[in-house]
């Protein structure tokens, strides 16, 4: 089994109802990983430095959406995804609709790099690319520029579950209508949110963003309305360590901690605790000041003795954090990988406090 087939296996996916979204229309029915995310995890956020990222990037966390209808990916809130029955009947992958999201030119090199504009294989505009359907046959129809460089394979990439759907190789382009034209066979693939790259000979590829959707007699045959508590399956949870790109395997933890502290050892809630953490590093007059008479005005009960070891732990979770900023600067590891780690060692910290922390760290290792 490959490692990418490996990875999927432990993951969950769920069909999802939407609903409240100004792309799609209320209904429209997805399968997404039944993973809660953050936005400051998708938008790497955490990869920028002295960044004040805003409270809802890290406090708004829902399903990943990998293609908000402009081949951008986004989430979608919680509150705004509706679990969806399980249900027996079949649908033929021909039912589908296939929207084309987004379209462009990308080197096999360096994907991420903008293409030129004088690029050979030309950038691919959304006209170049057209679906036809008939009760038989559902194809991609892609127009070459210019002349037909050598296409070496054609890739289908199913974004959601993270793996290559479907792959043509050494297709042949016709002649149309005085235009070169190459065809992917889309019949057979199911729904879900998939990547087409037309890979060139020379180094470059097409690159097509699309979706393509259940049928609407899906909606009309299950209620998205009766859904709220047609709940099946396990519920998603939000799970911090794990950024987007971060693999935790590749570590020896050993080097970073020690055995990770709960909240039940501490003895006290997560929320009496990160509010403990927040007066522990406010900036100003009462900057490195104990916290005790500050806390009490929310926590009466806590003595002033709890105070003080609440307050030891708070800082030695805000030391950890610039320790790991010297091993950033060191080369041990990267930027986007301290705020996972000090999160694996002190799971009772909100992000928010790390990613501040972070970048505090951040600075102080250069400074």
């Amino acid at each position: 089994m490959s490692a990418e087939a490996q990875a999927m296996n432990t993951k969950n996916y769920q069909l999802f109802f939407v609903k409240d979204l100004a792309d799609f229309p209320d209904g429209t029915l997805f399968e997404l990983e039944n993973q809660l995310y953050s936005h400051a995890q998708i938008s790497k956020a955490s990869n920028e430095r002295m960044r004040d990222i805003a409270d809802w990037e890290y406090e708004t966390k829902g399903y990943l959406l990998p293609d908000r209808g402009d081949g951008v990916q986004t989430i979608v809130p919680e509150e705004k995804a509706i679990v969806c029955a399980p249900f027996s009947q079949n649908f033929s992958p021909l039912k589908g609709r296939i929207q084309i999201t987004k379209t462009t030119t990308k080197s096999l090199r360096f994907p991420d790099a903008p293409a030129p504009s004088n690029v050979p294989v030309g950038i691919l505009a959304r006209n170049q690319v057209s679906v036809f359907q008939n009760i038989h046959f559902q194809r991609l129809l892609i127009e070459l520029n210019s002349e037909p460089f050598e296409v070496e394979q054609i890739s289908v990439f199913h974004k959601v579950k993270g793996l290559e759907t479907e792959c043509y190789y050494a297709p042949n382009p016709k002649k149309e209508n005085g235009k070169w034209i190459i065809t992917c066979e889309f019949s057979h693939i199911m729904f879900g949110f998939y990547e087409v790259q037309v890979q060139f000979t020379n180094g470059w590829y097409y690159s097509i963003d699309l979706i393509k959707h259940f049928p609407e007699e899906v909606k009309e045959k299950y209620p998205f309305s009766d859904q709220f508590s047609a709940i099946s399956g396990q519920r998603a949870v939000f799970t911090p360590i794990p950024e987007i790109g971060f693999d935790l395997s590749k570590y020896d933890l050993s080097n970073f901690t020690n055995a990770a502290m709960n909240t039940n050892e501490l003895g006290f809630s997560d929320e009496l605790l990160n509010h403990a953490m927040e007066l522990s590093i406010e900036w100003g007059e009462n900057y490195r000041k104990p916290i005790y008479e500050r806390l009490q005005k929310k926590y009466p009960q806590i003595t002033a003795e709890e105070a003080e070891r609440i307050q030891k732990h708070c800082r030695e979770a805000e030391s950890y954090i610039y320790a790991m900023g010297e091993k950033e600067l060191n080369g041990d590891i990267t930027e986007a990988d301290i705020v996972p780690l000090a999160q694996r060692k002190y799971p009772w910290v909100k992000a928010k406090h790390w990613y501040r922390l972070k970048n505090i760290a951040m600075f102080y290792a250069r400074k």
